[in-house]
């Protein structure tokens, strides 16, 4: 062979390679929208005591750019929404980035809807599926969106419209419930795959004398606990049971306060801050604990205050504080006009001011010291270990302008992680970096 031909050869071997090369490269599923795994939308590097993720200058200007509170298993996600209206969601595990994708319109809804909005809550079943809610930016009346992604197609296994607010995934991750305030609980079945007519939607109403849900607590594929105002309530084998709330604090605590925790077989229920009901199977009550008798200092005032946050992974219980608004004092009686002369005056009885303890100064004086302190309780231990966070966020080393978040502020133990900070730059911290002493 001569050499011009060897040389034509050679350019043809190498132009078949790089066009099935390219072919590989840019493959996907059949059906699927194109993917932009290979860009890397975020940088992530270890800083202090938790992992720092930056967002990188996307190529497009963007239009919004949200996470949504750490999820079980420590995973969140990130909302990236382009000004084209180009819907991306990119799945963190333990700080490290996973996928990233890029979402079509769905068929149930507009895409004026679809492209602006916003990505507020999300479900994980590791390896399978991901489930999104999205609620309109401009009416968040509307009902929202749950669009379920399948992590092994890479498709949307399907989409449904209703009103809602929050997701909570069944023990056996074969529903995932959706709800919010003043809705009924929609029960969306996650088995299967992509289906045309979307998923098999159970919607339980809620009954009359239930008021606005705090938290809710699957207890079953098609069974869950709700916390509200008036107490706890079971839906079971299709019916209502109801529990009445123990009276309430004198400290006088907002009402919506109610929280849930733990598992179907083990779960704990706290109608308002200061008060802790373990639980047992289908919701049955067991004796209150006294949680004052658990502090290190059985005179701390912070007893009555802890707010149950939930369960982390290691089975213990995280608790914020809860500021009370206290009550009014009684207002001061009017000085009776001087006619110069007595008048019989019927004097009504004196208006008592709610009996709290100790006084209300020092109730006054207590908050005023502040109450950025986190505590930690496994069950069955005798005492509660605290974390005051202005302390630890020293020890933890955490970016610059970074402040320490609120114990109330989407913090979920559940997931064994906080999320500081954000949009752009967020902090991943580990729970137990936290060493609650």
């Amino acid at each position: 062979m001569n050499r011009p031909a060897l040389v034509m050869g050679a350019t043809l071997l190498v132009l078949s390679l790089g066009s099935g090369g390219a072919w590989w490269l840019t493959r996907r599923t059949p059906g699927a929208p194109p993917q932009e795994e290979a860009v890397q939308p975020f940088r992530i590097g270890v800083v202090g005591a938790g992992r720092y993720i930056e967002l990188q200058p996307p190529p497009a200007p963007l239009r919004n750019l949200r996470w949504t509170a750490p999820l079980p298993g420590g995973a969140v996600v990130a909302q990236i929404l382009t000004q084209t209206g180009r819907q991306q969601a990119v799945l963190f595990l333990q700080g490290e980035s996973g996928p990233a994708f890029t979402l079509p319109d769905p068929a149930e809804v507009s895409g004026t809807f679809f492209h602006f909005a916003d990505l507020v809550d999300a479900a994980l079943v590791p390896g399978e599926a991901l489930v999104l809610l999205y609620r309109g930016a401009g009416d968040p009346t509307a009902p929202a969106l749950a669009l379920a992604w399948d992590l092994q197609t890479q498709q949307i296994r399907w989409s449904h419209r209703a009103p809602g607010e929050r997701l909570a995934l069944s023990p056996d991750r074969h529903s995932v419930f959706l709800y919010g305030t003043g809705t009924a609980i929609h029960i969306l079945d996650l088995a299967g795959r992509a289906r045309k007519t979307g998923p098999q939607v159970m919607s339980v109403d809620l009954p009359p004398a239930l008021e606005t849900i705090s938290s809710l607590l699957p207890t079953g594929s098609r069974s869950f606990l709700v916390a509200h105002a008036s107490g706890l309530s079971a839906w079971r084998n299709g019916e209502w049971t109801h529990a009445l709330a123990p009276p309430s604090s004198p400290l006088g605590f907002p009402r919506g306060l109610g929280k849930l925790a733990g598992s179907a077989q083990s779960g704990w229920w706290q109608p308002e801050p200061g008060t802790l009901i373990p639980l047992g199977p289908h919701g049955t009550q067991g004796t209150p604990h006294n949680l004052a008798a658990l502090l290190p200092d059985l005179e701390n005032l912070d007893a009555a205050l802890l707010r149950l946050l939930g369960e982390d992974p290691d089975g213990q219980l995280w608790f914020g504080l809860a500021r009370p608004a206290l009550p009014a004092l009684p207002p001061l009686p009017e000085p009776l006009p001087d006619s110069g002369a007595p008048e019989p005056v019927l004097a009504g009885p004196p208006v008592a001011a709610p009996l709290i303890r100790p006084s209300r100064e020092a109730w006054e004086a207590h908050l005023r010291n502040g109450l950025e302190r986190l505590y930690c309780w496994k069950p069955g231990e005798g005492r509660m270990k605290v974390v005051t966070l202005p302390e630890a966020w020293k020890r933890l080393a955490p970016p610059p302008g970074l402040s320490y978040p609120s114990g109330e502020d989407g913090f979920r133990p559940e997931s064994g992680a906080l999320l500081c900070g954000g949009p752009e730059r967020v902090w991943w911290l580990p729970l137990r970096a936290l060493q609650p002493r």
